[in-house]
């Protein structure tokens, strides 16, 4: 076996052993995750989310959840106008040389959802059980339409668009290489063989992908954010955007992510 040396690139081979200094936390049951951060007084906030896929959508009377025990506080997306929406990651340069236009997300649906799983409202309670059992008395209208879901026929004329103003559900255009010359290549082949792959979804993820713990410091006169993520200032930069404060006022810790 060859172990491939720093010079070109890799630093270990396959089934060599593997130096590492962080491990003995971890398998000692000494890593510390975001869940393992539990100030006093800590509260419990849970997300209400769309069961369909595309749809119009009222919120009824919210006072029921409001009265319900342990609750401190619920939200609708009516209630976080204040707050911007979210941006899009900047699309890749399309072939003719512009980009994509993308479209802001909000942090709680307003009028309309547009997957399972879209946030329409959240609770505020002493325990993730009181948030819970006071969101299931949100009473939440929605007018069903129909949704694509599968991405191999998204593109179908008779397809329902996910943003109807967009005229299309192609989210951009991207190709490498040379089109005529491959395009040619083809024409001049004896043979041509097509074949289609179905790909699972997958996703690179951290052991913990929703928690968070939000936390007012006075004694240092700034919101703190512990949570699993990729990248602190990032995070401290959209937050920063989203309410509106300086990034000074926003503190952002990622612990053991794991994953």
């Amino acid at each position: 076996m060859t172990v491939m040396t720093p010079k070109f690139g890799q630093k270990f081979g396959m089934g060599a052993s593997v130096r590492r200094k962080e491990d003995a936390a971890f398998i000692t049951g000494k890593g510390r995750y975001t869940d393992d951060f539990s100030p006093e007084g800590t509260l419990h906030l849970y997300v209400l989310r769309s069961p369909v896929a595309n749809a119009r959508f009222t919120v009824g009377s919210l006072d029921e959840a409001r009265a319900a025990p342990g609750v401190h506080l619920v939200l609708t997306g009516a209630d976080l106008a204040h707050l911007a929406d979210l941006k899009s990651g900047s699309m890749q340069k399309q072939p003719d040389g512009t980009r994509a236009t993308t479209r802001d997300i909000p942090i709680l649906c307003r009028d309309r959802v547009l997957y399972v799983g879209d946030a329409v409202a959240c609770v505020v309670a002493d325990s993730r059980a009181h948030a819970q059992d006071a969101a299931e008395l949100i009473d939440i209208d929605y007018e069903d339409e129909e949704a694509v879901v599968a991405t191999a026929s998204a593109l179908d004329e008779d397809a329902p668009l996910v943003w109807p103003d967009a005229g299309t559900n192609r989210a951009f255009l991207y190709h490498v290489g040379d089109k005529e010359k491959s395009e040619a290549a083809f024409a001049k082949a004896d043979r041509v063989t097509r074949i289609s792959f179905i790909n699972n979804r997958l996703v690179c993820n951290y052991m913990e992908p929703r928690a968070a713990l939000a936390e007012w410091r006075g004694d240092e006169d700034r919101f703190v954010l512990t949570t699993g993520s990729q990248g602190v200032h990032s995070m401290q930069s959209i937050l920063s955007r989203t309410f509106g404060i300086g990034p000074e006022k926003i503190r952002v810790i990622t612990p053991d992510v794991g994953g």
